[in-house]
């Protein structure tokens, strides 16, 4: 949808005057031009099911052109009746003028100055699940599946038939191969003559753009009779060629470089080099290949092989997930065997250690209430650590050199369904945010070389948006093994995450985001302690001997998203507040470490690229403990993060961390 844009305010005066009802009646003229014809065909802005009238003929699906509004689709102009083309002719100009504006900056201002865009980051806030977009077309039989693939630059998913690549896109285009036809239907749930389930294409919208070679997809329904429908599947590609360095000091970091959609065939391949000048097998060599769903089967298959740096480790790993709601069954094979040094505290030199690895696990899933999305799932897991060689420890110190064999089980209860937004973790792609709620309870028996005990652990999260005031995640954990009734290894931790509603100034687009995390260890082992220092902790911060049994921290961080769109880098604007507490078991928080840190940055992404999202962060830190390193100004990569969801996972012990 087109909107005129408001000129800034100047002193008032009789040529001004004049200049704003010209503006104004072409506003005008547009809004009806565009609008008035089409009105009675027009849908809500949330709702991607493509509609005809019974009295249209069965449409040429390769024919059909696609325009979808901002975040969601419409409907195709092929299906319209006359009576409606003004409208369609009217946004591909308008599209098209676009295009061809943005080649020179005069005419790109010119441009944004009477039109504004239907800007992707016109968000949409989560008030309502994924799967009602399809709900007017359950029961109908899939007569046709058509499949249109979109380049990586140059196209919108939005407008998928609307594009106009320059010269450079062009370029980078013809270095990459498209996702094959093939491997798009391979990883759809559903085939000519299934009956449309809302639930099915939802969830399978979502697993596209969980892939790691797909930016974005959309899958649309045309129904052609009181019974029959045709299915659009639009992927939009993610440049799948990508590379990473990373420094940890003068003469210490690594090197990667990766493919991820070999020839179109979503096949991964990855090289890594790491390199430390005070080791004696400087650099290492690293290879990794990993294959997505095998035989339609959604089972992968991953290998790697890692040597150098004191440490050789080779391996094969196995498995599906629950890939949509009505999955059945999930499993996973893991083999790995290491051969490495260990520099452990009580050693004066690092020991060899030799050890293989063997990770089990199966999943079964139930399917209570589909329109709910309510399941019970039953899992199990088996855990052999089998080392043959290792220093000296003691029993109750380095966990992960011991030799053991762990046996699990899980009862999880989950409720799940997803809202599709934007601009929360990414740039301006399709988000998919969950909202229900997941119980857990686990429980088991470990073999130790040391001794036997059982293991018993429980958590609950929920999740939901609540309208204009935003959206809240919480969570609570508890695992502790049992050895003679007593505790061992326990841990509670509880989680509280807020992201507000998308706030509007002018073009730009503002969210505050809030995170309260607490933990707490006890009858840990005697080398495990919480630290500041994590990938999700104080960035700049860092004091090794600064650790304790208890941590609370508390960050706050306000992002003003930009809509300067250069070559595919948005760009963002952040301010931060962080505050953490270290204490011990039986300190009170008063009487523990504290640091704070505040600070402005600026972060940068292309969605159309595998690579970190650039940042540079300028902090100072009103509070830090003595003896402690802080940088004021950071220069670094960043993971895009994904939100906590309610998707049942393998039977696993609560990570101290």
């Amino acid at each position: 949808m087109m909107f005129c844009s408001k000129a800034r305010m100047k002193p008032e005066n009789e040529d001004i005057k004049r200049l704003k009802l010209i503006r104004r009646f072409i506003c005008f003229q547009i809004l009806v031009f565009v609008f008035l014809p089409s009105f009675s065909q027009q849908q809500s802005d949330t709702d991607s099911t493509i509609r005809a009238g019974n009295y249209l003929p069965a449409p040429n699906i390769r024919k059909i052109r696609i325009s979808l509004p901002h975040t969601w689709s419409s409907y195709p102009s092929g299906l319209i009746p006359p009576s409606g083309n003004d409208s369609q002719r009217t946004m591909i100009f308008l599209d098209s003028l676009k295009n061809r504006a943005s080649r020179t900056l005069i005419t790109k201002k010119l441009y944004d100055f009477i039109i504004i865009d239907r800007d992707p980051q016109t968000a949409k806030e989560m008030n309502a699940s994924g799967e009602e977009r399809y709900m007017g077309s359950e029961g109908l039989k899939i007569r046709n599946i058509e499949i249109k693939r979109l380049n990586v630059f140059g196209t919108n998913i939005n407008t998928p038939d609307l594009f106009d690549p320059n010269r450079l896109e062009t370029l980078l285009n013809k270095t990459r191969f498209n996702t094959n036809e093939i491997i798009i239907r391979k990883n759809l749930l559903f085939r000519s003559g299934d009956t449309i389930s809302s639930l099915t294409l939802s969830d399978n919208e979502r697993y596209l753009r969980e892939l790691n070679f797909i930016d974005d997809a959309r899958i649309l329904v045309l129904p052609v009779s009181d019974s029959l429908a045709d299915v659009i599947v639009v992927t939009k590609d993610i440049y799948s060629l990508g590379a990473r360095a990373s420094l940890a000091g003068v003469g210490k970091g690594m090197v990667s470089v990766f493919e991820r959609n070999i020839f179109g065939m979503g096949h991964e391949f990855g090289v890594n080099v790491p390199w430390d000048i005070d080791s004696t097998d400087s650099p290492g060599f690293g290879v990794n290949y990993r294959v997505n769903n095998i035989g339609k089967t959604f089972t992968n298959l991953g290998l790697y092989f890692q040597d150098g740096l004191g440490r050789r480790s080779y391996g094969i790993d196995i498995g599906r997930g629950l890939i949509s709601s009505s999955t059945k069954y999930a499993g996973n094979i893991t083999l790995r065997r290491t051969i490495t040094s260990e520099d452990l505290d009580s050693l004066p030199e690092p020991h060899p250690v030799k050890y293989n690895l063997q990770d089990y696990w199966l999943l079964r899933s139930f399917l209570l209430n589909s329109k709910s999305v309510t399941r019970l799932i039953i899992g199990a897991r088996y855990i052999n650590n089998n080392v043959f060689l290792h220093p000296y420890i003691e029993p109750d110190s380095y966990y992960h050199l011991q030799q053991y064999r762990l046996f699990l089980g899980s009862l999880s209860y989950s409720v799940q369904r997803f809202y599709k937004t934007s601009l929360i973790y990414g740039y301006g792609r399709t988000e998919d945010i969950p909202h229900g709620f997941l119980f857990n309870i686990t429980a088991g028996q470990e073999f130790s070389e040391f001794k036997n005990r059982y293991y018993t652990g429980a958590s609950l999260s929920l999740g939901e948006s609540f309208g204009k005031i935003g959206y809240l995640h919480s969570s609570v954990s508890f695992g502790t093994f049992i050895n003679q009734k007593r505790t061992e290894q326990g841990i509670l931790s509880l989680r509280t995450s807020y992201i507000s509603t998308l706030a509007h100034i002018g073009r730009y687009r503002s969210r505050n985001f809030v995170n309260v995390e607490y933990t707490r260890g006890f009858d840990r082992y005697r080398d495990e302690f919480l630290t500041l220092i994590r990938d999700d902790g104080f960035s700049g911060f860092s004091n090794d001997s600064i650790s304790n049994a208890q941590r609370l921290t508390i960050n706050l961080e306000t992002v003003l998203f930009s809509p300067v769109d250069f070559y595919g880098f948005r760009f963002a604007v952040f301010g931060f507040a962080d505050a953490g507490f270290l204490f011990g078991t039986n300190q009170i928080l008063s009487k523990g470490d504290f640091a704070s840190a505040v600070g402005l940055g600026i972060r940068v992404r292309n969605d159309n690229l595998i690579l970190n999202t650039f940042q540079v962060r300028l902090g100072f830190y009103p509070k830090v403990p003595d003896y402690s390193k802080t940088t004021t100004l950071m220069v670094s990569g960043e993971q895009m993060l994904k939100p906590y969801n309610f998707e049942p996972s393998q039977p696993s012990i609560i990570r101290f961390r």
